[in-house]
Parts: structure tokens; sequence; C-alpha cells
């Protein structure tokens, strides 16, 4: 028994994020589905595995990423079942966050991230299905803890606290008075974009930093009937993003933009994914954005949410070269 021995490093979640999957799991324990999984142990997703003589570094690994690692959010979006039908489980959208702290913990990449729901036999699990597919809806959680365990029999080792220096604040529907101070907020965003790359009001009429104004989002609103969004912090709108929905029954993500001295606090994460999760909501199964093509880091951060690069074209109205780039939602 002792030679069966491993180490185990979790991602843990939140309390919010904890009751919402223990509430998937619980519907099929009152369903009579009980599972051979391990009881009594967080809701999480297991980063690595590792042999016991790696204790006391382990230990020291832990403290230092709840020194250097921040809370982050993730995305459930999926159900699944893998491990020859013996395992149901939910699994969250791949982010830059996950993969660097996966990256971190272990170098093994056949890895799927996931949190285990139950496990049994094939025909168990295909007859517990049906219960969670019912329940379950896209929602956003919070891993924001690690844990270290020893596995069998079952020994829990430490656990540590990621950092937390989120901004408070949330993603909610704009309301029309907000239309102004989003007038504001697209503007001011763009302008970074067009300072850098030397867009002027003279060469780039047309570019959101010169073109938006409160008409134009009026039309978009009360015409297009464009759902719109804003991340508001302490009664400041400090992030916005709006959908359009395509002919071809697609969205289209227009004017992701967050005010230049609240970046990099994750607001632009928070933005995207509410906007998979609403992408979703609307039935729409791609999601479509356009770019500025020179600009490769933006160009980089949507990829690594996921988005695929689909062409480029030409317009005389921009000096610029337009870049179109699609994510599939289901």
């Amino acid at each position: 028994m002792e030679d069966n021995k491993q180490l185990y490093i979790l991602a843990g979640y939140d309390e919010a994020s904890e009751a919402h999957l223990c509430h998937l799991q619980n519907l099929l324990y009152e369903q009579g589905f009980v599972g051979t999984h391990t009881k009594n142990i967080p809701m999480h997703i297991t980063l690595g595995s590792f042999s016991t003589d790696r204790e006391e570094l382990l230990k020291v690994l832990m403290q230092r990423l709840s020194e250097e690692v921040d809370s982050f959010d993730v995305t459930f979006n999926h159900i699944g079942i893998f491990g020859g039908a013996k395992v149901l489980f939910v699994s969250p959208d791949m982010n830059d966050e996950l993969l660097s702290l996966k990256e971190r913990c272990s170098d093994s990449f056949h890895w799927t991230p996931h949190t285990t729901l139950l496990i049994d036999e094939p025909d168990v699990i295909f007859r517990a299905a049906p219960y969670v597919l019912h329940e379950f809806k896209s929602f956003v959680g919070r891993v924001n803890s690690l844990h270290l365990y020893e596995f069998f029999p079952t020994r829990h080792i430490m656990s540590v606290n990621l950092r937390d220096t989120r901004l408070t604040g949330r993603v909610r529907e704009m309301a029309q008075e907000e239309i102004p101070e989003c007038v504001q907020v697209i503007r001011e965003s763009f302008a970074t974009v067009a300072e850098q790359f030397g867009f002027t009001a003279e060469n780039a009429p047309r570019f959101t930093a010169f073109a938006t104004d409160e008409r134009r989002l009026q039309y978009q609103y009360f015409i297009e009937k464009r759902p719109m969004y804003v991340f508001s912090h302490s009664g400041k709108i400090v992030g916005y993003y709006s959908l359009g929905i395509s002919e071809d029954g697609s969205a289209e993500l227009s004017n992701l933009a967050v005010l230049p001295e609240f970046r990099h606090n994750g607001i632009g994460a928070k933005l995207l994914n509410d906007c998979f999760m609403r992408t979703r909501i609307l039935g729409c199964a791609k999601l479509k954005i356009g770019i500025v093509e020179e600009n490769r880091v933006l160009r980089k951060w949507y990829e690594k949410h996921g988005f695929v690069h689909t062409g480029t074209q030409k317009f005389d109205f921009f000096p610029f070269t337009c870049g179109y780039m699609e994510k599939m939602m289901f």
C-alpha cells in the first residue's frame, strides 16, 4: 500500500464556487448515485501528482505560490465523461492563469482541467449524466487556494490561499442613462491604441477612439437592440463591451474597453468571460471580433482566450489592416 501513495496539488475554489459545484454533486447523491470517488475533500482541479519523497519541496513550492500567484476566475462551460466512461466531470475553459499555474506545479502536459462529480462504472455514469445536464448552466468560478494531499489513505498536508488583488466590482447590464459614461470609457480606452499606432482624427476619422459618440451608442442600443455590459467599480464604469447578432446566427463582440488606469487587474478577462457566457445563453455557436491587425499584443491575448485568426481586410478609410478572429462557443 505504501508504494501506491502519491502526493497531489489541488487548485481549490472560493466559497461561492464550492457551493455551486457541491450543489451539482449533491443532486447526484440525492438520486442515489454515491460513486467511488474520494469524499470529504474540497472541490478541485488536480494540478499535478508527485512521489511522497517530495513532500518538503512541495510545501516550499506551495508557500511560494501563495506569495506570488493571484487568485483568478475560470468559466465553467463543459460537462464531460472520460476515464473509460467511469468519470463524470465539469470543466472550465482553459485560460492563461490556469495554464500558468499548472506549469508551475507540474511539467506534465497530458492534462484536462476538470472537477470530478462522480466516479463509478460506465452504466452508472450514463444514468447519472442526464441529471447534471438538466441542471448545469455556464457559470464563472474562482480559483483562490491550493491544497496538498496524500492519497491513499487520504491525508491533508497543507492548504494556502492565493493572493487576492482584485478590484471590487462586477459585470452587469448597462443602463440607458449610462450611455454618455460608456462613450467616454470607449474613447479613452481606444485612444491609447490610436496613440501607439499613430492614428488621428484626420487619418482615421472612423476609428473607434474618434467615431464613437452618444448618437452611435444610442442607435446600437435602441435601434439595433444590441446588448451592452459594463464593469462597475465603486460606482464608476471602468470597462465596457457590446454584443451584436449577425444574420448567420453568430455573435460579434464590439468595443471591449477598459480604462487605461484600471488595466492589468483582470477586468478585460472578466468582461470576455462574461461575453462567452452570454453568447452561449443567446444560443450563438460562434463569436467574432475585429481587431487592428498590427496590434500583435492584442491578437495574442485573444488567442490565449481561444480565438483563432481567420483573415484580414484593407479599407481605404483606415491606415491599418483589419484583422478578424473567431471562437467556437459549442
